[in-house]
């Protein structure tokens, strides 16, 4: 049985007409704090269908949450970018506003996880140093946009993560969900300092400080995602962090009644805000040390500057990151892209269904914005 397939055993049903194309739902997807989540066919009146992703408001309906999703389309219509999945079309249907968007066939990086610990081996340094390069690429571009009047916007996208992140069934590498960034474009909704926007498991530390970030936090988070392929293991799952983050002293428990009293999260998490924090504040080199243990010396090099509570001593661009893990791959001696990529992630599939009667657990993932991926360890 394959896992994040396009198509569904029910009859498809008509969700709306525009200009002659008809929009099938195949299947819900489910439902985030931006939207609810379509999986649909789209067919036009002439020429051939394909599948799409329909995010549309639920009722009720707020003027707030109207302005949020015209302002995630304003900006995702600004990125044209091979890595940046696309949105072709904004528009309202029976009073509720909805978004058509690309829909990436394969599998987001949290369904090649799944695979990967069901076969109980993680993805070679070559996947992940592909993978990860493609989307500090991709953010780059993002995070270097201007306006029409050259004016910077100041892109942060606010939630890399495993499920935002997707590898086409031909190994192309795509970011989606823009719907919770950041920018400076004008009219833009602020969002409430005290309010943390996306999944807390891979934000940086200075966002859950609640202080201002800026796009050295995205890849802050792409470094926990490249973490976890190359090992298995989020670094916040680690049993060092949790234990330091226990026995912190008062002075910690004060910093987390503060947060506590303070933050909360949009979308539920697989710890409370409190102590996602203290896992944060407690982690230290000597925790990604331990972490990356058996890999490659140059790999494990990227991994700690990526991952630097600080922000100044990360990698200050995607570009300079893209071009730390492309130099891997050169070095390594033997090509390593898409073909490659779909390949491994093809073998660790079948791999993971052998060693299972049905894969039926990781059906759901069909697109990154279906909530509920993690479960605490």
């Amino acid at each position: 049985m394959s896992i994040d397939r396009p198509e569904s055993s029910t009859p498809p049903r008509l969700l709306f007409c525009v200009d002659g194309t008809r929009y099938e739902l195949v299947r819900k997807l489910g439902r985030r704090s931006s939207g609810e989540l379509l999986l649909a066919r789209r067919r036009h009146a002439k020429g051939p269908s394909g599948c799409v992703i329909i995010k549309r408001l639920c009722r009720p309906v707020s003027e707030k949450q109207k302005q949020r999703l015209v302002q995630e389309v304003q900006l995702a219509y600004r990125l044209e970018h091979p890595g940046i999945a696309r949105v072709y079309h904004w528009g309202t249907h029976g009073d509720l506003p909805y978004v058509v968007m690309e829909y990436v066939e394969g599998h987001s990086l949290e369904t090649v996880l799944s695979v990967a610990a069901m076969r109980q081996r993680p993805m070679s340094e070559a996947f992940v140093c592909h993978v990860v390069s493609e989307i500090a690429d991709a953010l780059h571009y993002a995070h270097t946009r201007t306006d029409e009047q050259g004016r910077f916007l100041g892109i942060v996208h606010r939630d890399v993560t495993p499920e935002n992140i997707r590898v086409g069934v031909s190994g192309e590498v795509k970011l989606v969900d823009f719907g919770v960034a950041y920018s400076l474009l004008p009219g833009r909704d602020a969002t409430t300092a005290s309010i943390l926007r996306g999944d807390i498991a891979y934000a940086s530390p200075e966002r859950m400080r609640l202080e201002p970030v800026d796009h050295r936090s995205d890849l802050f988070s792409l470094g926990l995602v490249m973490l976890e392929l190359l090992t298995g293991r989020h670094l916040f799952d680690l049993e060092d962090v949790e234990h330091a983050a226990r026995s912190g002293g008062d002075v910690l428990a004060a910093d987390r009644d503060s947060l506590q009293s303070e933050a909360r999260c949009e979308e539920p998490s697989w710890l409370p805000v409190a102590q996602m924090a203290a896992r944060i504040e407690r982690f230290g080199p000597e925790d990604v040390a331990r972490a990356t243990q058996g890999l490659s010396e140059p790999l494990r090099a990227v991994v700690h500057r990526v991952l630097q509570r600080e922000p100044s001593a990360r990698y200050q661009t995607g570009l300079e990151l893209r071009d730390a893990l492309r130099a891997l791959l050169v070095v390594q001696g033997r090509p390593y892209g898409r073909p490659e990529a779909a390949r491994e992630v093809l073998v660790a599939v079948k791999e993971a269904e052998l060693l299972r009667e049905s894969a039926d657990v990781l059906e759901p993932d069909v697109f990154p914005g279906f909530p509920g991926g993690r479960t605490e360890h």
